[in-house]
């Protein structure tokens, strides 16, 4: 399944910012593969999910795309993407990880940011925002609502055969939330995203070839 882009329109820019309403079931439990988290994270990334559980409890692992699936989709919208486009865009993303326990799931979804990598980022009342550039192609950001955290990475991405702007006005974006591990990191969390989003620009071959780090910065505990 799909859904339009979930993390900005929550921030605000300015304006408050509405788009689509989600099409993903979120009750709908995870596929009995964990492939699609495997590719994503790693063997690294899988152990950690296992961290918040106990012994004799298991953690059901999947996605609903593949990272082929999820690179094809980023591609077939910014493809289309057009310089100059008036109004708010609407993206679809693509939930390439869940993993779900007896505590809580950890979800990691990627598309096309529908704000550039280079906006400012304002935040609604009520929300922590905590933004760490990284490097002229990578920037991070922390979103927390009533102790709830959104772990967020944009990647500057320049698909073959679209406008040069399309690097930094539709850059890609990848989002995780975690009510399974149990894990205050924040530093633990962008360090298994950073390798996702490795992955993913792997997989769209990105004319720019982003530099993504392996680990976030010292700044970032």
């Amino acid at each position: 399944m799909l859904r339009p882009s979930a993390l900005f329109p929550r921030i605000a820019l300015a304006l408050a910012m509405l788009t689509a309403c989600s099409s993903v079931d979120e009750d709908q439990e995870p596929s009995a593969t964990s492939s699609a988290c495997e590719e994503l994270l790693g063997s690294a990334g899988i152990e950690w999910l296992h961290s918040g559980t106990h012994d004799g409890e298991s953690v059901r692992m999947g996605g609903r795309h593949s990272v082929a699936a999820a690179s094809s989709l980023f591609r077939g919208q910014v493809e289309n993407w057009t310089p100059g486009r008036k109004g708010i865009p609407s993206y679809a993303e693509a939930e390439v990880c869940t993993a779900a326990g007896p505590g809580g799931k950890v979800a990691i979804e990627y598309g096309p940011s529908i704000l550039p990598f280079d906006s400012p980022i304002t935040g609604t009342t009520g929300a922590k925002l905590i933004e760490t550039p990284v490097s002229s192609d990578v920037r991070l950001l922390q979103r927390i609502t009533d102790g709830n955290v959104e772990y967020v990475v944009f990647v500057t991405c320049k698909v073959p055969g679209t406008p040069a702007a399309q690097k930094n006005d539709v850059p890609l974006e990848g989002i995780m939330s975690d009510t399974l591990t149990g894990d205050a990191s924040a530093r633990t969390h962008f360090r298994h995203l950073l390798h996702s989003a490795q992955v993913m620009t792997d997989a769209l071959d990105c004319e720019n070839d982003p530099t993504v780090p392996g680990e976030p910065p010292a700044s970032v505990k």
